[in-house]
């Protein structure tokens, strides 16, 4: 491409072509120029107010967490005796704590070997059970065992590929019931040991043998691991014993050294003996609701300079703020300001403001709490303060919980009406034990010891009953319960089962755990003699069912014994637990959403993507897109308008430059013409 170079001319003329663009584009540019700032000041101011409004929704999440409110603390005055927690349902109060003893688990050690993995112990099974022993260390005195029928139960296979020390030892750890073995070599052979994972009286290990050859007592074989009544072959290195302690001086013993049943809501982990008293102090904790409350107030306050900031006006120099007199924004403000000074809808308290909660707000539109103030209202009625800040249920029947509400539950009173109380699956055997209480025995063996069942909808396999002779209703019912419990079907899946003895009817029952329409237990097969020995037949139960009624006069959807109100309904999404043992009507239940509820609910709705906050963002980028589009067609044309100046130039430069070319010529024939009176020479 040839340029223009005023060769010809002597003139700048990509000087000249770059003024004459200039000038003829100067408005365009100036105009799209000053689009372009004020759409990037309100698409960057407005950006500010969405990360504003962003900030101060994360704010409210701890001040909505009804968690919060309801928290307790204890402290040990000996750390190193007693370390302590307390939960919401504690009661504030002082304790003194003594220990004792602390609770340990049962060890067991077989007698020598003179290896752990070539010699052969002996084949065949052994059965682990738990439960609690009564047995004289030192001696062979095993006086009785009970059963714990809340720990599972197993029978470990123990052939030629694993009857050596090294192998019973893998196969009892890879059983994982609870129990953790061992080989040890204590200078005169090894030994295998075990014990139990968890400690307490009624933990302790069981061991009865089934050995091939064909005894289960003797000191031979698979024989030398049994620990039971019949024989004692292992010895006893650690007795299973009980957390003993006092608290006021009251004895209480505990099966593990994690007490949390002692005192309602107190959590406390014994560590050692204590050679005095400890205090144990349990008082409300009220950090994390006014935490909660310094946050919501802080992340308000954020927002308001935001806002302040973004509609200012600086007088002095004549320069408005972006977003002044926006009506986004002032329409934000409202809606903000709305909430913070009404009281909740549905609210019926003796709680009139924030301002009686010690939050109140500044000249310049920021909050101040006062803590004090807070706290003094809050121990004086905390559900009020609950209600005016979160969303909250108040049932009138306090066997009625309040779970959760969604963002479409509606403030106001909803009547509740229980047609239908949630109950767990069940199996009732046929009454036809023995009577035990009268001295009867019953005799399990081959013909009456396996059954298959179905828990849960939930094939879990066929379970065996421990052989022997059972003078106990409840000990049956144990070993029952401890042998479906003891499924891999059944622990896989998280599931358990109850089984009790009913002594007036000599009959079994077998209960699921589960509550609601998923609770069955069925009996899918049985021994030869189960039917007539122990009451099971093949047959189904009587199937749980889900709580059921209306909420608000409209049904409402029934999951175990929770409640959910209705989809449409003004209640839609309270979230009910529904206990106690009546129907009909149980009250109502008055739900508010609070000022921090409710600014949740209105920053979810201006945050949405589909919301009119974002929709003017999105104007904003689209229009300075626009803006850039434009310039990019204006840069095309101005190199049109280059174009044809520079050939204008051009032309005008080479016609110049023939007419310099022209002059000279014409001057140097001028300059070669004759003279007048000049004599021409020879």
């Amino acid at each position: 491409m040839i340029t223009a170079t005023g060769l010809g001319s002597g003139l700048d003329i990509n000087g000249l072509v770059d003024q004459l663009v200039a000038a003829e584009r100067a408005g365009s540019d100036l105009q799209l120029n000053r689009q372009q700032s004020r759409y990037n000041a309100k698409f960057s101011a407005l950006g500010s107010l969405k990360s504003a409004l962003s900030t101060f929704q994360s704010s409210l999440s701890s001040v909505n967490t009804l968690s919060n409110y309801d928290k307790n603390t204890a402290t040990s005055s000996d750390s190193s005796v007693l370390s302590v927690s307390a939960s919401s349902e504690a009661i504030a109060n002082l304790y003194s704590v003594e220990v004792s003893q602390l609770a340990s688990s049962h060890g067991l050690a077989s007698g020598t070997f003179a290896d752990s993995d070539t010699t052969t112990v002996g084949t065949g099974s052994i059965t682990i059970r738990f439960g609690t022993t009564d047995y004289e260390s030192g001696t062979d005195t095993y006086n009785s065992f009970s059963l714990n029928a809340d720990k599972n139960a197993a029978t470990i296979d123990i052939d030629s590929s694993n009857n050596t020390l090294e192998g019973i030892m893998t196969a009892i750890n890879d059983a994982d019931i609870g129990v953790s073995a061992s080989i040890v070599n204590d200078g005169s052979g090894f030994r295998l040991l075990m014990r139990s994972e968890d400690t307490g009286e009624s933990n302790s290990l069981e061991i009865a043998v089934s050995d091939d050859d064909g005894n289960n007592t003797d000191a031979s074989g698979l024989s030398q691991l049994a620990f039971n009544s019949s024989a004692t072959h292992m010895a006893q290195t650690a007795a299973a014993q009980n957390a003993q302690f006092s608290i006021n001086g009251l004895a209480v013993s505990n099966d593990t050294n994690q007490v949390s049943s002692a005192i309602p809501g107190v959590s406390m982990t014994l560590k050692k003996v204590s050679e005095s008293p400890v205090s144990l102090t349990v008082a409300q904790d009220t950090s994390a609701i006014t935490n909660a409350i310094d946050s919501f107030v802080s992340g308000y306050n954020k927002f308001i300079s935001t806002a302040n900031a973004l509609s200012a006006y600086d007088a002095e120099n004549d320069v408005p703020s972006a977003l002044v007199g926006d009506f986004t924004l002032r329409s934000v403000e409202g809606q903000v300001g709305n909430i913070l000074r009404s009281t909740p809808p549905g609210f019926s308290g003796s709680i009139g403001s924030l301002a009686e909660l010690g939050i109140s707000t500044s000249s310049s539109g920021t909050l101040e709490f006062d803590k004090d103030t807070f706290l003094d209202v809050w121990e004086e009625n905390p559900d009020d303060v609950i209600k005016m800040f979160a969303a909250y249920g108040t049932p009138d029947d306090e066997d009625i919980s309040f779970n959760s509400a969604t963002e479409t539950t509606v403030a106001g009173d909803f009547a509740v009406e229980i047609s239908q109380l949630a109950s767990y699956g069940y199996y009732d055997a046929a009454a036809v034990l023995p009577d035990f209480g009268g001295g009867s025995t019953l005799v399990i063996d081959s013909d009456n010891d396996n059954l298959t069942l179905e828990i849960d909808g939930i094939d879990i396999g066929e379970i065996t009953l421990t052989a022997g002779t059972y003078t106990s209703g409840d000990d049956l019912a144990g070993e029952l319960q401890t042998q479906i419990n003891g499924t891999t079907a059944m622990r896989d899946a998280g599931k358990t089962v109850s089984v009790a003895y009913d002594s007036g009817s000599d009959s079994f029952t077998i209960t699921s755990s589960v509550l609601g329409s998923t609770s069955a237990v069925n009996i899918l097969a049985v021994d030869t003699n189960s039917a007539a020995e122990l009451g099971f037949s093949v047959a189904s139960g009587v199937d749980g069912v889900d709580v059921a009624g209306t909420i608000d006069g409209i049904a409402a959807n029934g999951a175990g014994n929770i409640l959910i109100a209705a989809e449409g309904s003004d209640a839609e999404g309270l979230s009910l637990t529904i206990g106690g043992s009546t129907t009909g009507s149980r009250g109502t239940v008055n739900f508010t959403r609070g000022v921090t509820s409710q600014f949740d609910q209105l920053l979810e709705s201006l945050l949405d993507d589909d919301g009119a906050l974002i929709d003017r963002i999105d104007s904003y980028e689209d229009r300075i897109k626009d803006v850039e589009e434009r310039r990019e067609e204006l840069e095309l044309r101005w190199e049109k308008v280059r174009a044809r100046y520079t050939d204008q130039f051009n032309a005008l430069d080479t016609l110049m430059s023939q007419l310099q070319s022209t002059s000279s010529y014409l001057e140097g024939q001028l300059a070669n013409l004759p003279k007048p009176n000049s004599v021409k020479s020879n």
